[in-house]
């Protein structure tokens, strides 16, 4: 009787995964780091590698959306209340 071996997951494809819904950034990098790895040890979790990618991405333009828009109002309410002289 075979059994078949199954592979095991990067860890930095499964970390990067989960860093990707906290601090996007760290979610990219990782999730890219893990993706090579995956290509040269043919370890599973490449799926989790391109999700930490995708979700790294988006969070990022959410936060920086937001940080604009902060900014903007931020800045548009000094101005009206004469904060700045």
């Amino acid at each position: 009787m075979t059994t078949n071996a199954v592979p095991r997951t990067n860890t930095l494809a499964l970390v990067g995964f989960i860093a990707s819904f906290m601090i996007p950034v760290v979610g990219i990098v990782l999730g890219a780091i893990g993706r090579k790895q995956i290509t040269s040890s043919g370890e599973s979790g490449r799926g989790l590698a391109r999700a930490a990618i995708i979700i790294g991405m988006l969070g990022t333009l959410i936060q920086v959306a937001f940080f604009s828009v902060w900014l903007t109002l931020m800045t548009a309410g000094i101005a009206q209340s004469g904060l700045l002289g």
